[in-house]
């Protein structure tokens, strides 16, 4: 006889306690005894997921039970059923019947019923989880067939076939449908009322109208075309400039030569007359020395007043000057007592005023390109730039070495400038040039400026500071577009709501129109829009001149 487990279950297990159980049951043959209350077991779903479970766990399930419900939903799991331990287990005839109160009472209560011997289950077939065939139930070592499995009925097909409606889905459907249709009218009321817009190009015969005058530029000033006033904006950039350049000067920086000299007089008016220190002396080859000290004349040295004398530069072509020299006081000799001496040669390159004079040349262009460009940056991409009004300021460069001075390799020349540039904000331009044209018509009922002239603007002739104020002055040119009064105002009222052909013919028809052309969107758009502002007028110049 084989051995069995019996499983007793718990009104509180759920399906998965009971297949854990089942799982770990030591015998082949597993009996199950549910409690009065049936609990999870009234579930066909949860009898076929524990028949399956089983069958992996090459286990053969028996379910010990009177209640014929329940014995109906255990056939449809292929579960044998058996009214106590002892009984032989059999599938039962699938029923309709569920499980209430009133079969409570058939249920078997596993704690009073004796434990009986089952027989090995046919193990299932593969190729079907739920159609399983038990072939027998061994008792007492005898194997005996189980009747075959009748086929369900038509009737009970259709039951079991039954489809409960899934209301979830179809809230969900429900909703989705709900949201595509308001799409849908919005993108009707989008389509019909939002997105039509009209785009009128009417080609105009324009002639060009130029100006050309005198204007006064400045920050301070309002735009004045009586006055031909234009106010202007300055961009600044500060810079320090250095360039380096070869002293080509020379100078002897040897010892001076000194000696000394006796001042004498027969003037007698020039008595008490003082010669200063510094007075130059000049030898008969031409060498200049300068007196040391000072001398006065008087009744006792008027014949012979000595004083020294020093080489305004050193050089031994100083030494041993003697005899008579001359200065430029009348009446006075100078003669040289001592003969000069203590003269050395040391010839070294300084810097000379030709040196500086050249680099200032080279330093006033050395960052004139580069600081045309930086101020052109700061302006705006559609300010006018004067860029002839490009002037530097600055103090005066200081070379080192200082002239004269010796040099021992390149000198430099170094400054502080300031960079300014001159320019006129696009709104400024485009007001005093509307202003400056429409006084040019020669009918303003008949025309109109199609074009101020802004791209062609030009500023000549600056000269910064004119006529000794802080203003500038330049010449202004520009050339406009003058064309047929043409009212985009009246072009929409006569479109709106109309056809593209009837559209063209009409506006064609007006003096000075040369073509025009309606382009609508979005691509279903039939017609011109009813509403103005949904209606765009663009003129395309047509220029004879």
């Amino acid at each position: 006889m084989q051995q069995k487990d019996v499983i007793y279950i718990d009104v509180e297990d759920d399906i998965t306690a009971i297949i854990g159980k089942v799982k770990d049951a030591k015998q082949k043959i597993v009996a199950l005894v549910p409690p009065k209350r049936t609990g999870v077991l009234q579930s066909a779903v949860n009898l076929k997921l524990l028949a399956r479970a089983a069958n992996n766990a090459n286990k053969r399930l028996v379910l010990i039970t009177g209640n014929a419900a329940l014995g109906g939903l255990a056939a449809s799991a292929e579960i044998p059923v058996a009214k106590s331990l002892n009984s032989r287990p059999e599938l039962v005839k699938p029923s309709t019947a569920s499980i209430n109160d009133a079969d409570v009472e058939d249920l078997i209560d596993g704690d009073k019923l004796d434990v009986g011997d089952h027989i090995d289950l046919k193990p299932k077939d593969d190729t079907d989880d739920m159609s399983d065939t038990i072939e027998g139930i061994d008792i007492d070592g005898e194997s005996t067939p189980l009747p075959p499995k009748s086929a369900p009925t038509r009737k009970e097909t259709a039951k079991r076939g039954m489809k409960v409606p899934d209301f979830g889905s179809f809230r969900k459907k429900a909703a989705i449908g709900a949201g595509v249709g308001v799409l849908l009218v919005l993108f009707f009321y989008w389509a019909n009322w939002v997105a039509p817009h009209a785009t009128i190009v009417v080609s105009a015969k324009t002639t060009g109208q130029s100006l050309s005058y005198p204007v006064t530029l400045g920050t301070d000033l309002e735009n004045d075309v009586d006055q031909k006033h234009i106010k202007s904006i300055e961009q600044t950039f500060k810079d320090t400039q250095s360039v380096d350049f070869d002293a080509t000067g020379s100078k002897d920086l040897g010892d001076k030569a000194t000696g000394t000299v006796k001042f004498s007089t027969t003037y007698i008016p020039l008595l008490g007359t003082t010669i200063p220190a510094g007075t130059k002396l000049t030898s008969s080859d031409g060498l200049v020395f300068i007196t040391s000290e000072s001398v006065t004349f008087t009744i006792s040295n008027f014949n012979g007043a000595p004083v020294g004398i020093t080489a305004t530069s050193g050089g031994t072509q100083y030494n041993d000057v003697s005899g008579s020299m001359s200065l430029a006081l009348s009446n006075v000799s100078a003669i040289v007592t001592t003969p000069t001496s203590g003269g050395t040669t040391k010839v070294v390159k300084v810097v000379s005023q030709q040196d500086i004079d050249k680099a200032k040349e080279q330093l006033a262009d050395a960052n004139k390109d580069d600081a045309l460009k930086k101020l052109k940056a700061k302006f705006g991409n559609d300010d006018v730039i004067i860029e002839s009004s490009l002037t530097t300021t600055g103090v005066d460069p200081v070379a080192s070495p200082a002239v004269n001075q010796e040099a021992t390799g390149k000198a430099k020349l170094t400054r502080e400038v300031t960079y300014t540039l001159t320019g006129v904000a696009k709104g400024d331009m485009n007001e005093y040039l509307d202003k400056a044209f429409d006084e040019l018509l020669t009918s303003k009922d008949s025309q109109r400026v199609y074009d101020n002239g802004l791209s062609t603007v030009n500023f000549s002739d600056f000269t910064a500071g004119n006529t000794g104020s802080t203003n500038d002055g330049a010449t202004l040119t520009a050339t406009a577009q003058i064309g047929p009064k043409i009212n985009d105002n009246d072009i929409k009222e006569q479109a709106k709501g109309r056809r593209t052909g009837e559209v063209i013919g009409d506006i064609k028809a007006i003096d000075g129109v040369s073509d025009v052309n309606v382009k609508l969107s979005p691509f279903w758009v039939t017609g011109v829009p009813d509403d103005v502002k949904k209606i765009s007028v663009e003129f395309k110049l047509k220029t004879d001149g």
